[in-house]
């Protein structure tokens, strides 16, 4: 568990985007990346606290039936197709969304910290065209590469305030970086120029920081049903200039975020999974940022798990969802969508109490994204891995 403990704290600090994940990375603030585990992946869930105790950021209700100290990360791997126009391609990239650690509190109350992705900026497009010089046509290549994101570091607490009802907040910043780069080249081999003319090259780097908050509530009206809801705010993001970067300091205003989510269960072990977002990035304050923006987005989900059978060493649940979504900005003047189907399982390791204390949970999507003139087809599997102390 000590290890597991080490692998957590590395993940914290050496987070990365890998390249590649969609070409709806280039507009806006990037991708946006939902604080989301593999039991919620699979559930097509919002990230609201569900009937498997896990660690969402965010949310730290979902994590007060935590027996013990508990560790988690969750590794995330890409990969499908893009057309765009006539031009085709693949694109794959693996990130880790979600770490986390809680510490439980007595058996009412809980402390967790946790890092997640919230905006991957990744792409790369190259250009050629020719520029005219010294009376000749001279073949250039204009070559853009955006690479960083935007993450969230929080702590949060949660604390049961009766047998049916939880409150929990949250507190964080904002972290990240993103660097900008253009590079101009100069095809010559097959024209007589004596003298050599060296590539053009800028680049900008930024950081991000600023505040945020969320609360929320769990409430269970009788064992069979379970409601939460969260909302997060934040204050403005602030992107400032680092080395040699000539740009200003920008700041962006985000929106309030509100989630709902349920679970109901139908009979014995088989239950129903809903879940809602909706936020509105229409007014950022930041006039780049405005001119691609949606206005108000929001993500739904409906997922069904059915306890099938155990397995090593407890309950081996299946589960099936479906989510579909709208994202913040446009591309090319378009509105995109993501749409996406689900499956998944968990496998206990170990177990105490009938809870789990050490888990893998897993879940594989098939989905889309497409605005107009784009299409990209892809599979995303979501790995979970939670362990606690004995």
């Amino acid at each position: 568990m000590r290890k597991f403990f080490f692998v957590c704290i590395f993940c914290v600090f050496n987070m990365s985007i890998a390249e590649g994940q969609s070409l709806l990375g280039s507009t806006g603030l990037g991708m946006r990346l939902e604080p989301i585990e593999a039991t919620q992946r699979a559930l097509g869930g919002v990230a609201i606290a569900g009937r498997t105790p896990t660690i969402i950021p965010g949310d730290p209700t979902a994590s007060l039936d935590l027996l013990t100290s508990t560790a988690s990360v969750t590794l995330q791997p890409m990969w499908g197709s893009y057309k765009i126009g006539s031009n085709q391609g693949e694109f794959s990239g693996t990130r880790f969304p979600v770490v986390g650690i809680a510490f439980p509190l007595g058996t009412t109350g809980v402390a967790t910290l946790t890092l997640n992705s919230f905006f991957d900026q990744n792409s790369s497009a190259s250009v050629k065209d020719t520029l005219q010089l010294m009376g000749n046509d001279i073949p250039i290549t204009d070559k853009s590469d955006l690479l960083g994101g935007l993450s969230a570091l929080r702590m949060g607490w949660a604390q049961r305030i009766s047998s049916s009802i939880a409150l929990g907040a949250s507190a964080g910043v904002y972290t990240g970086s993103v660097e900008r780069s253009v590079v101009r080249s100069f095809d010559l081999d097959s024209l007589p120029v004596v003298t050599p003319i060296n590539e053009f090259s800028d680049k900008k780097e930024w950081t991000y920081s600023g505040p945020l908050l969320s609360i929320n509530l769990s409430w269970n009206p009788n064992s069979s049903l379970q409601i939460g809801t969260a909302l997060q705010w934040s204050g403005k993001i602030n992107m400032s200039p680092i080395g040699a970067s000539e740009a200003e300091k920008q700041s962006i205003k985000a929106p309030l975020e509100l989630k709902l989510g349920g679970n109901w269960i139908i009979n014995p072990g088989i239950s129903l999974n809903v879940g809602l977002s909706s936020s509105d990035w229409s007014n950022s304050g930041y006039p780049e940022l405005d001119a691609v923006a949606v206005g108000r987005t929001t993500t739904y989900g409906i997922g069904l798990e059915w306890e099938a059978t155990r397995f090593w060493s407890g309950p081996f649940p299946l589960r099936f969802g479906y989510r579909r979504s709208t994202m913040p900005f446009t591309f090319k003047g378009h509105i995109a969508k993501e749409q996406s189907a689900s499956v998944g399982f968990s496998v206990v390791v170990a177990e105490a109490l009938e809870l789990p204390i050490a888990a893998i949970d897993v879940a594989i999507e098939r989905g889309k994204h497409s605005a107009s003139g784009l299409e990209e087809n892809f599979n995303r599997l979501t790995v979970t891995l939670r362990a606690g102390n004995r």
